[in-house]
């Protein structure tokens, strides 16, 4: 099974399947950042938890990510995640790597090399007859990814000196470049990655539509194969605008939507020929960790045209 990692929203206890995780407050989040690691041939993904400092990865690696983008609170528009960022990169020391009470499993994983940028493309994604780079479920009913509207963008911007940004519409369908991510470092902390990118999601300049935004990346390293395509669900809200139970509501939603994930696109094998995957239906995986908790309310929206 394929793990995936995710933000919570609190004040209550999610359950899925057998599975029951307690959600914690805002300013009390579990935070999971997408851990890269190497087997020595190629980069693997696991999960970062910033509250314990350790890494998990799973034998079939953690590829299911989730964030949520809301209101800036300079302007209603786009819709952004807060700060730190989302989504969070780690890569860690051989040391911290060999450590068991750090890592799992420990000794097993190779750190990065040294001075090497960490880059990233967007994947398209086929689902069901549609290949496209973004979809979008507007969280009611069965889980039923379609292509976003053409005018919807999600871009990734990492800020400060030397940053940039990179995105993608509802017309992408193909690989999109995207950047540098962050150089490891050198000297005693050799390997090591630990940056933020901040994710905005928009409809024709406007806010987007209340929902879940699915997209695709894969990380690229020189001397290194690539890694498996990470799956990215990012809810989008306006939890001010929110009931309680609304908030439950867009919850449970957004669990489902990285559920599907996992059954419908991660636990599939990827063709062998790299970066395009044409993706169908298989088993199930899901690591739960963190997504903020605000007040407000959430009523679904339907699914907009593609």
């Amino acid at each position: 099974m394929h793990r995936s990692a995710s933000a919570r929203l609190p004040m209550t206890v999610f359950f899925f399947g057998a599975l029951a995780v307690p959600l914690v407050g805002r300013g009390q989040e579990v935070h999971y950042d997408v851990f890269v690691t190497s087997d020595g041939t190629g980069l693997v993904l696991g999960g970062y938890d910033d509250a314990a400092t350790t890494a998990t990865v799973p034998s079939d690696q953690m590829r299911v990510f989730g964030g949520e983008v809301v209101p800036s609170g300079t302007s209603p528009a786009p819709y952004e995640s807060a700060s730190p960022g989302e989504p969070g990169f780690r890569a860690s020391t051989q040391a911290f790597l060999n450590n068991p009470s750090l890592t799992t499993p420990a000794g097993v994983y190779t750190a990065l090399p040294g001075s090497t940028p960490l880059t990233f493309s967007f994947l398209p994604l086929t689902i069901g007859a549609a290949t496209r780079n973004l979809f979008y479920w507007g969280g009611s009913g069965t889980v039923a990814f379609a292509p976003a509207a053409n005018d919807v963008a999600v871009t990734l911007t990492k800020q400060g000196g030397g940053g940039w940004s990179a995105g993608i519409t509802g017309t992408s369908a193909g690989i999109v470049a995207g950047n540098t991510i962050q150089p490891t470092s050198s000297g005693a902390s050799v390997g090591t990655i630990h940056t933020h990118l901040f994710t905005s999601i928009d409809k024709g300049g406007l806010v987007p539509d209340e929902g879940f935004y699915l997209f695709s990346l894969q990380l690229a390293m020189t001397g290194l194969q690539s890694s498996e395509s990470a799956y990215f669900v990012f809810g989008a809200l306006d939890p001010d605008a929110m009931t309680p139970q609304q908030l439950v509501d867009f919850e449970t939603a957004h669990g489902l939507a990285e559920a599907w994930v996992e059954t419908n696109l991660a636990a599939v094998p990827e063709p062998a020929t790299g970066l395009v995957a044409l993706l169908a239906a298989s088993g199930v995986g899901v690591f739960i960790t963190r997504r903020r908790r605000r007040n407000g309310g959430f009523a679904p929206s339907a699914d907009p045209a593609g």
